[in-house]
């Protein structure tokens, strides 16, 4: 019979995945009462949250696409041409339903264009997106001619800031996803089918797990989710703004490391864990407002969190290497007769 040497209760604590969306989220709100009085006032916890809005969509896509081995680099680009797309064909056809559909085809093309360089022409993923993020954004500019497209439909934007005292309902909406996606993941085949996409494409291909075309809907559902989430903000601040989007995959894959998964091989976080990331990521920046802060120190912060997070996971990736190997019994069971 064999055992196995008991781990430190710290070591233990930080194996967890949600070990440091919790800890982030404990120290985010403690600092956020302790020094900005006005952070629960029920205005400023409702705006941070309608902010929060956009970004929630894509991380929520974007965590299932991690875990079956997808990293989109693009999303914040495809947020702002989705948006820039949907103003503009809102603008000249009066109706709001045929812009979000032309901002549905352009995330559904830069989606599989993503999936066909990455699957097809063996293009590193990150690589391929990257070359979308540049592309995206240079053709939003050229469509909106380098300056801010009006687009305000009133019942929209009533609708998407209606909340339920402090918190938005459409962002409980998205919570609302997040816990049934956390759960589907944990629980259902297709939950086993996407972490063996990206845990092992190879052995996920040998067991009969079509990882490729999984791989290819996931490229797709993030650029979607992206073009969706453009489209969204626009209906709730009523322009596309030159700028939107810049700096959102920073945001959202902060988030996504802090909560475990890595930018290849899937990893161990839940999209639940990373909406509590990115609540967290939200409050940080919101103490930096209330506080009249440079917002250029706020970038300073998100990158710090960054390489915080990708230590973090290279320690736990290490810690999990050298885990203690079962030891034989110091008093081992008498052999049977």
């Amino acid at each position: 019979m064999r055992t196995t040497r008991p781990e430190a209760g710290w070591a233990l604590l930080l194996k967890r995945p949600s070990t440091p969306s919790v800890l982030l989220f404990v120290i985010a709100v403690v600092t956020a009462v302790s020094v900005a009085p006005d952070f629960l006032s029920r205005a400023n916890v409702s705006s941070m949250l309608g902010d929060m809005l956009a970004p929630a969509i894509i991380l929520l896509a974007a965590s299932l696409a991690m875990t079956g081995g997808v990293a989109d680099l693009s999303v914040g680009s495809v947020l702002g041409l989705g948006a820039v797309v949907y103003a503009t064909v809102y603008t000249n056809s009066g109706s709001w339903q045929i812009g979000v559909l032309a901002a549905l085809g352009v995330g559904l093309l830069a989606g599989l264009a993503n999936g066909s360089l990455a699957l097809i022409f063996g293009v590193w993923p990150l690589i391929a997106t990257l070359g979308m993020l540049v592309a995206a954004r240079g053709l939003a500019k050229v469509l909106s001619d380098g300056s801010s497209v009006a687009a305000y439909t009133p019942d929209l934007s009533t609708m998407l800031k209606t909340t339920i005292g402090p918190l938005p309902v459409a962002i409980l909406i998205v919570l609302g996803l997040a816990l049934a996606s956390s759960a589907m993941l944990r629980r259902s085949r297709w939950g086993n089918h996407l972490r063996a996409s990206g845990g092992d494409e190879v052995v996920a291909t040998r067991a009969g797990i079509r990882a490729p075309r999984i791989q290819l809907g996931l490229f797709v559902l993030t650029s979607t989710a992206a073009a969706v989430a453009g489209c969204i903000q626009v209906m709730r601040t009523g322009a596309s703004a030159i700028t939107l989007g810049e700096g959102t995959e920073l945001y959202v894959y902060g988030a996504l490391l802090i909560a475990g998964f890595r930018l290849a091989g899937g990893g161990h976080g839940s999209p639940m864990t990373a909406f509590l990331s990115l609540l967290s990521l939200s409050i940080v920046l919101n103490i930096f407002r209330l506080r009249g802060m440079p917002l250029p120190l706020g970038d300073i912060l998100l990158g710090l969190t960054l390489l915080g997070a990708v230590s973090l996971g290279w320690i736990r990736q290490r810690m999990e290497r050298r885990s203690p190997e079962p030891e034989p019994d110091a008093q081992p069971r008498a052999m049977a007769a």
